[in-house]
């Protein structure tokens, strides 16, 4: 399974388990006529590079949206888009999603979808480290790191060098 597909897989299971008054959640879908309301559906609408972390990983700065939807003809239909609404910020605080390759999320945006009171847009920006991880150097025995300070370093002070060990 590819790294994205396992992270919105880890968003419906979460927002699913944490907000059992949903009747539909999922990823990468719109409502349809007969959809079961409320529902919930979460995409990727935005992504750009992000800062090189160095280890081969790309990093990649990901926007997340989610379009909440509830029957318009319930009388409370916006007090209840709204009130999912602030359910799913309240849940996207600090979220992992329990995947070690992603960062916290923090919420960006949250207000009615198209002007509809009865469908929110909440959005959400997270890091997203994917790809495998590279150390194109050869591995090296235990105690082959050593420190040394100017003016202690260089040729004859070999003897003033620390292990890492030694600053614990």
């Amino acid at each position: 399974m590819s790294d994205l597909n396992q992270l919105h897989q880890a968003i419906s299971a979460t927002i699913a388990a944490a907000m059992p008054q949903l009747a539909t959640v999922g990823s990468h879908a719109v409502v349809q006529e007969g959809s079961v309301l409320p529902a919930l559906f979460h995409s990727i609408v935005r992504l750009k590079p992000g800062i090189d972390p160095g280890d081969g990983h790309s990093c990649i700065d990901a926007t997340f949206e989610a379009r909440i939807h509830v029957d318009a003809s319930h009388p409370q239909a916006a007090q209840n888009a709204s009130t999912l609404a602030t359910q799913l910020v309240g849940l996207l605080r600090k979220q992992y999603w329990e995947i070690d390759f992603v960062e916290e999320a923090r919420v960006t945006k949250a207000r009615p979808l198209y002007g509809t009171p009865s469908a929110w847009r909440v959005r959400w920006k997270q890091v997203l480290h994917l790809g495998e991880a590279q150390w194109p150097w050869p591995n090296q025995p235990p105690g082959s790191l050593v420190f040394a300070f100017d003016p202690d370093a260089g040729s004859g002070n070999e003897g003033n060098y620390k292990s890492p060990e030694d600053f614990a």
